[in-house]
């Protein structure tokens, strides 16, 4: 194993599943879900500003579920299900209103139909994000041996990864603050409003029969 040794071998990190990872964790932050649907349509209704409260409840929510599982804890949202099924209905609803009232939005930086995403909103949606779960599972499943100690281990695959998610919801906001300008326009904006909307709606629905 081709590895970095540090105190005479008390710290190892393993080079190639490092990179490997670090990979797998940017394609994994960087693809559409519905944390960059969040950050776009924010930016583009807000400005850029704006989508700061949902990067940090995105850092907080992946972070701590990140923290928990490779600390074995995983297993208590299965032990405990109501626990499991009230974050769940929590994100859905969240969710769910957070869709409808984007597509009902007609005009930039309209609040009345609707507002930026607030941290512990955006925290919680975490626990019930699919993709989230599918990224965490195959993390704690396939990168336990990434480095030695075990709270090395923990401490690179959560700053990796957090920082990946940083970096990719910086770059859907700047793309949704781009678009603006281009959002002007009374006709496009509810166009493009209506349908991130409807994809927030979908999403919850899926979430709600799966």
């Amino acid at each position: 194993m081709q590895s970095l040794q540090f105190l005479s071998g008390n710290w190892q990190v393993d080079l190639p599943l490092l990179a490997a990872f670090t990979w797998f964790a940017w394609v994994g932050s960087v693809t559409p879900g519905p944390n960059c649907a969040l950050a776009l349509s924010t930016a583009a209704n807000f400005g850029p500003r704006s989508v700061g409260p949902h990067m940090l409840g995105v850092a907080i929510g992946f972070s701590a579920m990140l923290a928990a599982a490779l600390a074995g804890a995983h297993g208590l949202l299965l032990a405990v299900p109501w626990l499991a099924a009230a974050l769940k209905w929590f994100g859905i609803a969240w969710l769910a209103w957070m869709g409808m009232q984007l597509a009902r939005s007609r005009s930039l930086s309209d609040r009345r139909s609707a507002r930026p995403p607030r941290v512990y909103e955006s925290t919680l949606l975490q626990f019930a994000n699919p993709k989230a779960w599918m990224l965490m599972t195959a993390t704690v499943g396939a990168y336990q041996g990434l480095a030695r100690p075990g709270w090395l281990n923990g401490l690179l695959i959560v700053a990796i990864f957090v920082g990946c998610c940083m970096v990719a919801l910086v770059l859907w906001a700047w793309a949704g603050a781009a678009l603006r300008q281009w959002l002007a326009d009374g006709r496009r904006l509810a166009w493009f409003n209506g349908l991130l909307g409807l994809s927030l709606v979908a999403t919850a629905g899926w979430l709600a029969l799966s």
